[in-house]
């Protein structure tokens, strides 16, 4: 390779290359990157906004192999298959903010594998008002939806199974509205009936989150379908894996210079997309999901390589060769297609296909799709009389013989982000005196199975968390509560710890700051907060902040304290 300085030439070697790259850093090109970032679509582009809402999706790359090297290794780790084995080489882990109507990346953050919500957290200051946010079942998190709901953008998610929100309303579609970590959304729960060109027909339920409240300026059958546009992601991954790596293993054999490859690599994915967005805006109607970006990849590998109108003229912008290949080369219309999903193994050579997965294995047309939006399950109704609270020193009768009496108020709808601890007693401190029983608390509370409440009532009984009085009946200790673990926050932890960041707190000292947390209780919640990185362990037993704070902010804590 050839540097020119001057009237002078020197060949430069190898070497001298990457030593040069090393004294560069990755800065450099992160901050080519972020000049290069962001939405590329007009409001007249096609398939950008969705009733004036800009489409964007959050998701994770974790497939990109780099050389198994010694620093990459200290940094990356190998990630182990579940039969035992280690993956032949280290991954790097992508997460980006995509604009799914031009497949452009608004934002990006590059890093060892972690959790991907943790790392979405990091781009949310992307994320503006005006925007529709898509992301999978993965990010189906309490914090996720606040930090989404705060940014003041719109949510569209699909959640996961195992949650089951609170029913406060049934609207004329089908979906309902709901609450959650204090965010009110609305909740689609719809089954997808696919119909194949070879007759098959295959099914998917789907249960999606969204802060969208009005059913009648966004249907539930348009949110579902708009969903499908979170994969647009994943065609940005493909696109960067294999028609710019070729499925080959990135070349740096150090963090920083991994770091310079994928930020490098980035900036280029961007350019191209942006002379692909300019070419098919320069078309009134015509769709960025039909310019191709392999055309434009190799139109501009060979400006580069013949030096040949690289920069256009001014004024000329749309006219470049990469903008001309593209238009010259539209590809057709997308056709709605089903395949079986299927995962790349890194042990054997074949493709591995999950054993419940009834979709064809070759791509086929779709001919037919039908959504049908299904109604919350009934729950049984709230009895207008419940039982009356009984004086604490008369003797209470048997379960079996009580009469209903003069009715209880209903409690407002929970929060979910609350404890099922902290709502029972929530409920049991409006009348201190009462005398309650599982059943009444699972109809107040509009808990499904009481037998379930009974029994751990008598768990929070042994704990010294309630009192029981009587056969099946219980109210809250005379002295202050005992938290439980479920009862601890971690938010609480850190705010006493963020008091004096650099000091090294012990449980004990924290279990004094706190007032009512056993000291045994926070022993075992620190060192399983400090195991998934939430706390640093300094020493055994000693624990520090882990996000030191400026100095402004500390001295302004300790004027507080």
């Amino acid at each position: 390779m050839l540097i020119l300085c001057g009237p002078c030439a020197e060949l430069l070697s190898t070497t001298g290359l990457g030593k040069l790259r090393r004294r560069l850093g990755p800065a450099p090109f992160k901050a080519l990157f972020e000049v290069v970032a962001g939405p590329l679509g007009g409001r007249q582009t096609p398939g950008v906004y969705y009733r004036g809402l800009r489409t964007v999706a959050f998701d994770g790359c974790r497939s990109t192999r780099v050389p198994d090297s010694k620093d990459n290794l200290a940094w990356l780790g190998k990630q182990r298959l579940q039969n035992g084995t280690d993956v032949n080489y280290p991954l790097l882990h992508l997460m980006a903010l995509v604009e799914t109507g031009t497949r452009a990346i608004i934002g990006a953050v590059i890093d060892a594998a972690r959790g991907e919500v943790g790392m979405a957290l990091e781009l949310m200051a992307r994320v503006t008002e005006g925007m529709l946010l898509l992301a999978d079942r993965g990010f189906d998190t309490n914090e996720f939806i606040r930090a989404a709901h705060a940014s003041r953008a719109a949510l569209l998610q699909r959640a996961c199974a195992s949650r089951k929100p609170v029913v406060l309303k049934v609207l004329h579609d089908g979906s309902y509205l709901s609450v959650i970590a204090g965010v009110p959304v609305r909740i689609i729960e719809a089954q997808v009936t696919v119909t194949s060109a070879d007759g098959g027909t295959h099914q998917g339920t789907y249960r999606l989150v969204t802060t969208l409240l009005d059913a009648r300026r966004y249907p539930g059958e348009e949110l579902v379908t708009l969903y499908h546009e979170r994969w647009e992601i994943e065609v940005a991954f493909l696109a960067i894996r294999h028609s710019m790596v070729g499925g080959e293993v990135l070349r740096s054999k150090d963090p920083q210079g991994l770091r310079q490859e994928m930020w490098a690599l980035l900036t280029v994915y961007q350019a191209i997309r942006t002379a692909m967005t300019d070419a098919s805006d320069a078309m009134p109607g015509c769709d960025p999901d039909r310019a191709s970006f392999r055309i434009a990849l190799c139109a501009a590998r060979d400006s580069v390589v013949t030096a040949t109108e690289v920069i256009p003229a001014p004024g000329e912008e749309l006219t470049s060769i990469i903008t001309l290949a593209v238009s010259d080369n539209l590809l057709d219309a997308r056709r709605p297609r089903i395949s079986a999903r299927t995962t790349k193994s890194p042990s054997v050579r074949y493709d591995r296909r999950h054993a419940e997965e009834d979709r064809p294995q070759v791509s086929t047309p779709i001919t037919d799709i039908n959504i049908v939006i299904h109604p919350p399950r009934e729950t049984g109704p709230i009895p207008p009389r419940t039982l009356t609270p009984v004086p604490a020193d008369t003797p209470h009768p048997d379960p079996t013989h009580a009469t209903p009496q003069g009715p209880v108020p209903l409690p407002p709808p929970v929060p979910p982000h609350t404890s099922r601890l902290e709502d029972i007693m929530a409920l049991m401190s409006t009348a201190p005196d009462r005398h309650w029983r599982a059943g009444e608390i699972s109809v107040l509370l509009r808990l499904e199975h009481s037998r379930d409440i009974a029994s751990q009532l008598c768990v929070w009984t042994r704990r010294g968390v309630l009192t029981r009085t009587g056969r099946g009946t219980y109210t809250l200790p005379p002295g202050p509560p005992v938290p439980s673990k479920r009862a601890l926050r971690l938010e609480d932890v850190l705010a006493v710890m963020a008091t004096d960041p650099e000091r090294r707190w012990r449980p004990r000292d924290l279990a004094q700051a706190l007032g009512t947390i056993k000291e045994s209780t926070l022993k075992q919640v620190m060192s399983a907060w400090s195991r998934k990185g939430l706390l640093l362990k300094t020493a055994p037993g000693v624990y520090a902040h882990p996000m030191p704070q400026p100095r402004e902010l500390q001295q302004q804590s300790r004027r507080t304290a």
